[in-house]
């Protein structure tokens, strides 16, 4: 039996009601900047240009429907619902970039440092001036969406969710 993905259960709760059609995958973002540890990535997740521009929220859900790629900004915190929808795109027109990240920070009135580690998502999608880059925490929730994502938008296989996929073909063998 499977464990329970309660990450996708909580970003699909956000939108439940919304969607016609039935979620594959829902996963809860922030803007660029949003998983840095420092002041300054979550002054620039919070009041930088792009996410003015783009419309994004603070948190936000990001959904794979089997015919569309949508992106909801979201109200609360605690438990996110969406709020208003930033863009929806046909599957086929979506193309979707991940990387791993990672961003140490010193906190010399703690005496150590932070590591923040999270997956940077770059969607490139028709109709915007420059791709929308997304965050998120990562996870093996985040990593399933990512490669839900590159299989149903024909996106080529990023390093994150690589391993995954070797593992697939070897148990498949």
């Amino acid at each position: 039996m499977a464990p329970r993905d309660y990450e996708h259960e909580a970003a699909a709760g956000a939108v439940a009601g919304l969607l016609a059609e039935d979620v594959v995958r829902a996963l809860l973002v922030g803007p660029a900047g949003s998983h840095e540890a420092t002041v300054t990535g979550t002054l620039r997740s919070l009041f930088g240009r792009g996410k003015r521009a783009s419309g994004l929220a603070h948190q936000n859900v990001l959904v794979l429907t089997s015919t569309t790629v949508r992106l909801f900004a979201c109200a609360g915190t605690r438990t996110p619902r969406a709020e208003r929808e930033v863009g929806a795109w046909p599957v086929t027109s979506v193309r979707v970039a991940a990387r791993a990240a990672e961003k140490t920070t010193v906190a010399e009135h703690r005496g150590g440092s932070v590591t923040s580690r999270y997956y940077v998502l770059t969607l490139t999608v028709p109709g915007t001036e420059r791709p929308i880059e997304l965050e998120c925490v990562r996870s093996d929730s985040a990593r399933t969406t990512i490669e839900a994502l590159e299989d149903a938008t024909g996106s080529p296989p990023s390093k994150v969710t690589a391993r995954r996929r070797a593992k697939k073909r070897r148990e498949a063998t």
